[in-house]
């Protein structure tokens, strides 16, 4: 009863979590409703078990593993693309700086910054 009470809360405040700041409606509704659904198998664990038989899997918990394995490829992948994403604004962003600083001007009592102390 400890474990169940003490997941439905970490539930609750996950979906409540991504219901504030998830900005993208439909990855928001989907997360929330995940959690929604997360406590109600908390809360009825041998619903799990006829899900699973409908799929053809022989117990519940086989089948959230199974969802779990997903969920945790997935998020690897968009992990991956966020950070490819950064990769590619910090190149970006260091190409500006080398071209900017290439084109300026010195003026005087400046210093080169290549090779300065």
């Amino acid at each position: 009863m400890i474990l169940t009470s003490l997941l439905t809360v970490i539930f609750a405040f996950m979906a409540v979590y991504c219901a504030i700041f998830i900005r993208r409606a439909a990855v928001r509704y989907f997360i929330f409703f995940a959690y929604i659904a997360a406590i109600f198998f908390v809360w009825n664990p041998n619903e799990t078990t006829i899900i699973a038989n409908y799929f053809g899997i022989g117990r519940g918990l086989d089948f959230v593993m199974v969802l779990f394995s997903v969920a945790i490829v997935n998020g690897t992948f968009f992990i991956i693309k966020h950070l490819n994403s950064q990769h590619q604004s910090i190149t970006k962003l260091a190409r500006h700086m080398a071209v900017h600083e290439a084109c300026s001007p010195l003026r005087v009592g400046d210093t080169p910054s290549v090779g300065a102390k």
